[in-house]
């Protein structure tokens, strides 16, 4: 590759990946030209704004794209909008190699289209991982050529966060996710796995005096606006509950400061594992699998019996994963000469 300077597209909007990508770029920043594309009122556009990062508005990629000749495309994954996928289309189709980003360890096969006929269209040439069980997952699915790459967001989050103040407040935090809402979309069930975020909570009030908290804390989910948890509360007037939107208060801050944390699968309950706080991975149903990567006595499936030792932290520490930014793109250069 010489001194050349790679042109290099990226397209993304869901926060996980779009996160993960503009901490690369970020790092990255001077080695390369970078071009990204986003629709402005979007998680990626938000994250862009955030970081003073340029970016152009999501458009016609076949417009778009042929005015700086891109020598590759990365682009991010996730289960809502995707914006993506028409600029995956192009790249392909013109042989410029597409590389999709993977956060979390959830729906792998999913974000593609999968069960669709014709999901594997919408494959990258390549697919980043962050860390060994997200690696692992992805060579079990046949997803093309897994490549390792540092989560840099993760790290600056963990590095910033064991910075703070800490401000206990002796509460049980509840990481909320719409898990009907994925259910139902990608299943046509919103039951499908035996459980929702609402049902979850129930288990929650019911058993509140095993966590040895003085009130529950619900953190929103982005897209929640929490109308279906207040029914739900009016049956258990003697816990103290408030219910926060992710957009107010700050993830990290919540974290550091509840006295347990508990949560289905989302990656905030892995942060608060790498920040050393009480976590719980609780899936009330065997139809859904564990998928953290969490020592096992922190995933439960019932909550009617917490051993004690649960309530104390259980360390975690990030690995040191990934290969460097040169060595990424000498090997999707090199793999593509050879197709």
């Amino acid at each position: 590759m010489g001194l050349y300077r790679m042109n290099i597209a990226v397209v993304s909007h869901d926060a996980g990946s779009s996160e993960i990508l503009c901490a690369l770029i970020r790092k990255y920043f001077e080695h390369a030209s970078w071009h990204i594309f986003a629709i402005p009122q979007s998680p990626m556009g938000d994250i862009c704004k955030r970081y003073n990062l340029p970016f152009t508005p999501i458009d016609d990629p076949q417009k778009q794209l042929p005015s700086i000749k891109p020598d590759m495309l990365l682009f991010g994954t996730g289960w809502q909008d995707k914006i993506e996928r028409p600029y995956v289309t192009y790249c392909k189709k013109h042989t410029i190699p597409t590389v999709a980003f993977l956060d979390h360890w959830s729906n792998y096969r999913e974000r593609f289209g999968f069960p669709d006929v014709g999901w594997k269209d919408n494959l990258g040439d390549f697919t980043a991982v962050s860390d060994g069980k997200a690696l692992s997952l992805a060579q079990s699915f046949n997803l093309p050529n897994p490549i390792a790459l540092p989560n840099f967001h993760l790290r600056d989050m963990i590095n910033q966060a064991r910075q703070k103040e800490l401000h206990p407040n002796n509460n049980l935090l509840f990481l909320s996710e719409p898990t009907d809402v994925v259910a139902l979309r990608t299943y046509g069930d919103k039951n499908y796995w035996g459980f929702t975020q609402y049902s979850a909570l129930e288990d929650i009030l019911k058993n509140f005096d095993q966590f040895e908290c003085a009130a529950l804390t619900i953190r929103l989910h982005p897209s929640d606006n929490g109308s279906g948890y207040k029914k739900i509360l009016k049956s258990y007037p003697h816990i103290r509950v408030q219910i926060n939107e992710a957009t107010v208060f700050d993830l990290s801050d919540q974290l550091l400061n509840a006295k347990m944390i508990i949560g289905f699968d989302t990656m905030a309950l892995y942060i608060a594992a790498l920040l050393e706080r009480p976590v719980l991975s609780y899936l009330p149903s065997k139809n859904r699998e564990f998928l953290l990567p969490l020592p096992r006595e922190r995933q439960v499936r019932t909550l009617s019996k917490i051993p004690s030792e649960l309530l104390s932290p259980s360390p975690l520490h990030i690995d040191d994963f990934g290969m460097d930014f040169a060595l990424f793109l000498k090997t999707i250069y090199v793999k593509e000469l050879n197709v």
